[in-house]
């Protein structure tokens, strides 16, 4: 049940940053029609880049370097791999430990840029491979980070943080 539900829940975000990215694109390219004629403001974009594209299960980290166009966006970045949303209102980095509990396999990390009213503006999606060690096989080193990266942020993989159980009343 807990699995359906999870697939179903990822199949929708999917599926959303999906739709958000196709319709950004479609309006900016009417956006840059419209203003081939008279120049303006140009739509807003989000840029996410994750280095390296993949790392291992345990003791793996990701630099996640997110940006928006508009001045005083929050952004914010969301994946399977962390337990909730990271909202940054301040910074760009973010920095993603991994653990040994996060499963082998390819994540999408979705970076949302928000206005100050809190509704999308632009999105943008990158995927990232998660490998399992092997202890008896040689493998490639572990990728390094960005030699200039510092974090604003630090958060650990995991899984979702657990949900509070609903009081009930007894009579």
């Amino acid at each position: 049940m807990k699995r359906t539900f999870a697939a179903a829940i990822a199949a929708v975000t999917a599926s959303t940053a999906m739709w958000l990215t196709a319709t950004m694109a479609a309006s900016a390219a009417t956006a840059a029609s419209a203003t081939a004629a008279r120049p303006g403001p140009s739509a807003p974009s989000a840029t996410l880049r994750v280095v390296p594209r993949w790392t291992y299960q345990d003791g793996g980290k990701l630099a996640v370097i997110a940006r928006c166009s508009k001045r005083g966006d929050i952004r914010v970045i969301s994946s399977k791999l962390l337990p909730r949303p990271v909202r940054m209102s301040k910074g760009k980095n973010l920095l993603i430990k991994l653990t040994g509990k996060t499963k082998p396999g390819r994540y999408t990390i979705v970076l949302l840029c928000e206005d100050k009213h809190a509704q999308p503006d632009s999105v943008d999606v990158k995927s990232v491979r998660i490998c399992k060690v092997l202890g008896a096989f040689q493998q490639p080193d572990q990728p390094v980070l960005p030699t200039h990266f510092t974090p604003d942020v630090t958060v650990s993989a995991g899984p979702p943080a657990a949900a509070h159980p609903k009081k009930t009343k007894r009579h």
